[in-house]
């Protein structure tokens, strides 16, 4: 099979898509950064680019924790157990995959991919499984990964041996049809100088020039990932529940539910990964640093993967394009480095893309079990799952299978893909599933509340729910913008993507539709419909966040792959090589800002985690009197309003905004009609019996987070039973004492917008205060339980 080459373009198309890069680089680069406190806008950025590349090689003398490769060492023991982890994936993968018999060679880099993707999300399960079981000691997950990696080189090893049975009745899989012409073999002028500089005279070929760069620009991006996913967390969601649930579950020994953390009862297949590092590390906070830096991982998977798709239905240099211009983004980056689910989720999406496309390739029943597999880990890694991955590429799975099948076999071969994706879907989300309809009778707890009903919920958290996780509005003007968000604007993008794919198309007409036996189908117009579909989906059915789009990355990644080799044109060429080498050189100088994350990447350990805790103050400060003992011999705090307890070392009790209310349970009694009766007037608890409770579950101190309050009251909403008069009355009936006797944190109330200071005037005037001459409010405080 042979890669159809592009035909020539005429002249005036080259120039007019030289000036649509000029032009779409401006419009870029003018945008002002949403998320950028100093407003900044990326030529900003590209002005002082050099001294952010320089800051990565000379440690600026500002610096308090100046960065050292001596740093190194503190993170070794972190990189070995995601490597173990990763290794044992990449091994059961393999396994599974055997067992399969699948039309793969056993080296082929498509089996690999599908192998680690299919690995990882079995290895997530197991862990479920010790966890629900309280085997939380590192030997029996620590053994099955090393018991598979044993075996999968046993087998690898007999099958070298026996490499020349292998080969037998293996179809057109593993071979990728062969990229186009060398560019180096039309005389590219300058280029050709370039090399005569570097080389001395000795004509490299221009691909293998290109490809060492793109090696090693891509090098650089996965080193800082790296570095950066080792670092501690900042990230609101991530202190909340992304990693504070793991830290609970490994706490406790046991898996169980959790009443007040609505989150954890989300399927959790990444955060699994960062509790299986908990277990092999045995500790909650170094392992929860090896699991992001397993979370990290993701990102080289999903460049592997692109490679793949690219190499083989477009040519081996889309391969390399598409998987650079991924790796390069710095959304890409931002993924790595903070234990958000969307860069596993992304990863699993393309690779359910690449396993449908193979399997309508080959007409391979085994790989749509595959994909079902692989649709049902990427549902299991966030809900959305189920309407951006498995209905879209199940129903492509059925069309295709359909229409490529003989009338008389249509039905039979429908239903084996039908039954085949099934199982594959119900083998990976089963399990999620089945635990929320054990724990909560509802299996897709908290949705579906009118459906299924659940634990611990009622129709105002339901209401509630919806309201915090549905558009706002569905103006057409609101589209306009989002799609300018998502096309140029937001922080994270990169001009290569939206750049590059809008070539796509161009260089899909060149070709007549001859990709890889789609027969009369398009190929990247099936891919431009998979786009436009998950953006709409995204702006129909969320409430909107950025980073719900993001798994719509990789696809337009390929397509910019493919965008980039429209033309042989030696102007679009070298216009287009600029374009790419600068936008990289920009992203790589970007993702090391502030502006992409932390990104102390060779700090001390130690002094980081310290700077890290000052997200959550109030837990900052509890934690220093922690450790100095100032908090009595077996502290617990009951946290109201504080839900960012992840780097909290001693016990805490806490619920998120969307569960119920604690404190509010505890002080009042929850009336027969409660839809009736608005919980502000509930009617107190003697004070004896609210005393008992906070004696019974051991609290000893009470930190309260004013600004998450009000925050959540201008949001998501929140009880009004919790206002500053209940704490007075607690200190009047002898329960808490004088705050005074701790720090307390202020903010500004002139930095308020006028919502926020309405709403703080109207529900907790009393804490305005002034200092300084400026009119400032209590952000959080502390009482002690007497």
């Amino acid at each position: 099979m042979t890669a159809p080459t592009p035909r020539a373009v005429s002249g005036a198309k080259v120039w007019l898509a030289v000036a649509w890069l000029i032009g779409y680089g401006v419009f870029f680069f003018s945008f002002t950064l949403p998320n950028d406190p100093g407003k900044r806008t990326r030529t900003d950025i590209w002005l002082d680019l050099p001294d952010y590349l320089w800051a990565n090689i000379v440690t600026p003398a500002e610096m308090k924790s100046p960065s050292s490769w001596a740093n190194l060492g503190q993170r070794l023991d972190l990189i070995a157990i995601a490597a173990v982890i990763w290794l044992g994936s990449w091994a059961v993968g393999h396994l599974i995959l055997r067992a399969m018999h699948l039309p793969f060679t056993p080296r082929c880099a498509e089996r690999c991919v599908l192998a680690c993707g299919a690995g990882a999300s079995i290895v997530s399960l197991l862990t479920l499984g010790c966890g629900l079981l309280g085997w939380m000691s590192p030997w029996p997950m620590g053994g099955v990964l090393a018991a598979a990696f044993v075996v999968e080189l046993a087998l690898r090893r007999r099958s070298f041996a026996n490499r020349s049975h292998v080969h037998q009745n293996v179809g057109d899989l593993e071979k990728p049809i062969s990229s186009p012409p060398r560019l180096s073999e039309r005389g590219y002028g300058w280029l050709d100088a370039v090399n005569g500089v570097l080389f001395r005279g000795e004509q490299i070929p221009y691909d293998l020039m290109a490809k060492s760069l793109a090696v090693i620009a891509t090098t650089l991006f996965l080193l800082a990932m790296l570095l950066g996913s080792l670092l501690p967390p900042t990230d609101f969601d991530v202190k909340a529940y992304h990693l504070t649930g793991p830290k609970e579950y490994f706490q406790s020994g046991r898996i169980t539910f959790l009443e007040h953390n609505v989150y954890t009862n989300f399927p959790f297949l990444t955060e699994m990964l960062c509790l299986l590092g908990m277990m092999l590390r045995q500790d909650w906070f170094r392992g929860a640093l090896a699991g992001q830096a397993v979370l990290m991982g993701f990102a080289p998977l999903t460049g592997l993967a692109l490679f793949c798709a690219g190499r083989r239905w477009f040519g081996t240099n889309v391969g390399w394009l598409a998987a650079m211009i991924y790796l390069s983004t710095p959304w890409t980056y931002r993924l790595s480095i903070i234990a958000y689910v969307e860069g596993a989720l992304s990863c699993y999406l393309f690779l359910v893309l690449l396993a449908v496309l193979l399997a309508i390739e080959t007409r391979s029943t085994s790989l749509f079990v595959v994909a079902g597999l692989l649709a049902g880990s990427a549902m299991a890694c966030k809900y959305p799952g189920l309407v951006s991955v498995v209905i879209p590429l199940f129903l492509a799975s059925v069309f295709a299978t359909w229409t490529r099948s003989e009338a008389a076999d249509r039905a039979r071969v429908v239903f084996k893909t039908v039954l085949a994706f099934s199982c594959g879907l119900a083998i990976t989300i089963g399990p999620w599933l089945l635990k929320n309809l054990v724990e909560t009778g509802n299996p897709v707890y908290p949705l579906a509340y009118g459906l299924f009903g659940g634990r611990d919920w009622d129709s105002t958290s339901h209401a509630k729910w919806r309201a915090g996780h549905s558009p706002n509005t569905y103006a057409l003007s609101d589209l306009a913008e989002k799609f300018v968000d998502v096309t140029a604007k937001a922080d994270w993008l990169s001009p290569l993507l939206i750049g590059l794919a809008v070539f796509a198309a161009a260089r899909n007409s060149d070709l007549k539709s001859q990709v890889a036996n789609l027969k009369s189908q398009s190929l990247v117009r099936w891919l431009w419909l998979y786009v436009g579909y998950l953006f709409l989906q995204w702006w129909l059915l969320t409430h909107r966040i950025d980073r719900f789009w993001v798994p719509l990355i990789p696809v337009v990644a390929l397509l910019s792959g493919v965008g980039c080799t429209w033309s042989i044109n030696k102007t679009w060429v070298r216009a287009c090589s600029t374009f790419v080498g600068l936008s990289v050189l920009f992203n790589l100088g970007f993702i090391t800002t502030p502006l992409c994350g932390f990104s102390a990447y060779l700090s001390d350990l130690d002094e980081s985690r310290r700077g890290c805790e000052g997200t959550a103050a109030g837990i900052q400060y509890l934690n220093q009197l922690h450790d100095v003992g100032n908090l009595g011999q077996k502290p617990v705090v009951l946290c109201v309003g504080e839900a960012q307890v992840f780097d909290a070392r001693m016990p805490v009790i806490y619920n998120t905004v969307f569960d119920q209310p604690i404190f509010r349970d505890w002080l009042a009694v929850r009336p027969a009609e409660v839809e009736k009766v608005p919980d502000r007037d509930w009617p107190l608890r003697p004070i004896d019996e609210i005393r008992r409770k906070f004696s019974e579950a051991g609290v000893t101190h009470v930190l309260v987070n004013w600004q998450e309050l009000l925050r959540y009251r201008t949001t998501y909403g929140y009880s009004d039973f919790v206002n500053p008069a209940r704490f007075v009355w607690l200190r009047k009936q002898g329960l808490f004492g004088d705050p005074a006797r701790f720090e307390k944190g202020v903010a500004s109330y002139e930095s308020l917008d006028k919502a926020n200071r309405d709403e703080l005037d109207g529900w907790a005037s009393e804490l305005k205060r002034k200092q300084d001459g400026h009119a400032v409010y209590v952000s959080w405080q502390l009482f002690d339980v007497r």
